[in-house]
């Protein structure tokens, strides 16, 4: 019995102990679970702290970056109202562009645009002067400063040219200062360095250029008016290629409509020469008669002084009807045609050296205007004589109180071009398309028959050239083309 108590009381101690390790466990558990919510409390304060020490930084910065973002907004603000502003500008240029077909208006429009657009200096626009030729030449300049020469020339087949047309966008001139420039195309860029140059491309065609010198303020050139001018020089490439067919179209219509008139200027001429020269014919028979029985007369009147006076005049008044018929049928079939190698330019003087004195005692003085190398004409130089002298009295007639006679001689494609002008009235507008047909004169009753202009028509025509009138200021001008070489 002894024994067991010892052990029970070992079990209650064990349970005792049990029972106390329990509790102190409980304890220690309660202990960390204290100490980690006081943890987490110390962890939340020292995040609050932490975040209350660290709001005002932020705040700061927040500012800053706001302005950032306000300052680039206001650029980026400037810019698109900028960028707006230049397309209603060009919207509206463009709209300018395509209602004018002027090409002289066209291209003052365009460079003043481009020059109060941008700023510049000066500006100088190159294009073509004739239809198939590859030179574009300054057809148009602004500004002050120096500016190429009239005859300085781009070459469109040159490298710079087909450089610019690859880029097809403004190019600085600096960048073009260099090999791919021609001694001759750098000197023209020297006028506008620093600048820019504009490639004007229609069709992927380059049909001109336009150079730019710097701005007025000095300032370097944008991208903005890099655009711009990008742009606009698309759209004037376009209008000037427009304007050129416009006014190839006017001169071909102009051209036609003047074929036109003087086919039925020639068809009324030759129907009033037929007409003319059947009446001629007609009255010269009986003309004939009657100056025979005038003669008789004459001798029968020998012995009667008053007889006699009257029969010198009534022959004088049949030979004055004589030479109208005459004039009447050399309208219709010009003669001494006897065709030969003329020197015109001898022939003309002869006749002006004929006329000296005469138009001298009118107070007329004569200018002559000769080109270089007059080839020689086939001609019958008795009726080209009569045209001259025609002409020169006419133009005597025309200045009662003196004044200038020029006459101008000079050879173009396979012509001989003769003008004879004068200072003096000219020819009222609605006369002029009746001055070569038969009996119309401006001149005063008994001062002309009308007939010297319709037989200087028919002589010209029978050597296969033209003749034409049209006033000056002041006076009027006769111009004759006849074929060099061999004639009709």
């Amino acid at each position: 019995m002894p024994d067991k108590k010892p052990g029970k009381r070992t079990t209650a101690s064990k349970n005792t102990g049990r029972k106390t390790s329990g509790k102190s466990s409980q304890d220690s558990t309660s202990g960390a679970a204290a100490k980690r919510t006081t943890t987490r409390k110390q962890t939340v304060r020292k995040t609050v702290r932490t975040t209350k020490t660290t709001a005002k930084p932020s705040v700061a910065e927040l500012q800053g970056q706001l302005e950032e973002k306000l300052a680039e907004l206001t650029i980026t603000n400037r810019q698109l109202k900028r960028k707006i502003f230049d397309l209603y500008t060009i919207f509206e240029i463009s709209r300018n562009f395509n209602a004018v077909l002027d090409y002289e208006m066209l291209l003052d429009t365009f460079i003043f645009t481009c020059l109060g657009q941008i700023g510049a200096l000066k500006g100088a626009i190159f294009l073509q002067r004739e239809a198939h030729s590859d030179r574009l030449y300054p057809i148009k300049y602004k500004g002050s400063g120096s500016l190429p020469a009239d005859e300085d020339f781009f070459s469109a087949s040159s490298p710079l040219a087909d450089y610019l047309t690859r880029l097809n966008r403004p190019v600085p001139t600096r960048e073009l200062m260099s090999d791919i420039s021609s001694d001759d195309e750098r000197r023209i860029l020297k006028n506008f360095e620093p600048g820019i140059v504009v490639p004007l491309i229609y069709q992927t065609r380059l049909t001109g250029i336009f150079a730019m010198s710097e701005k007025v303020s000095g300032r370097d050139f944008q991208l903005d008016d890099l655009e711009f001018l990008s742009i606009l020089g698309n759209q004037i490439a376009v209008a000037i290629e427009n304007a050129r067919l416009y006014q190839g179209e006017k001169q071909a219509i102009q051209q036609l409509r003047a074929a036109q008139q003087q086919l039925l200027q020639t068809e009324r001429l030759a129907a009033l020469g037929e007409m003319s020269a059947k009446v001629a014919h007609e009255v010269n028979n009986p003309l004939g008669i009657i100056k025979n029985y005038i003669l008789l007369i004459k001798r029968a009147c020998q012995k009667n002084e008053q007889a006699d006076n009257f029969v010198g005049i009534v022959s004088e008044e049949i030979d004055r009807i004589a030479r109208i018929v005459k004039q009447l049928l050399d309208f219709h079939r010009p003669t001494g045609l006897a065709v030969q190698t003329v020197n015109i330019v001898k022939l003309l003087d002869d006749v002006l050296k004929l006329m000296d004195r005469q138009l001298a005692s009118h107070d007329i003085r004569i200018i002559r205007r000769y080109g270089d190398e007059i080839p020689e004409i086939t001609a019958a130089p008795e009726g080209l004589k009569q045209v001259f002298l025609n002409l020169i009295i006419n133009a005597r007639d025309a200045m009662p109180n003196g004044g200038m006679l020029t006459v101008g001689l000079e050879a173009d494609n396979n012509k001989v071009i003769l003008t004879f002008s004068d200072t003096g009235t000219g020819i009222s507008p609605e006369h002029i398309p009746h001055i070569f047909e038969p009996f119309f004169t401006t001149k005063d009753s008994g001062e002309g028959t009308g007939l010297g202009l319709s037989v200087c028509y028919g002589i010209i025509k029978n050597h296969g050239g033209t003749i034409s009138f049209r006033n000056l200021e002041p006076g009027g001008c006769f111009t004759i083309e006849l074929p060099a070489g061999e004639g009709k």
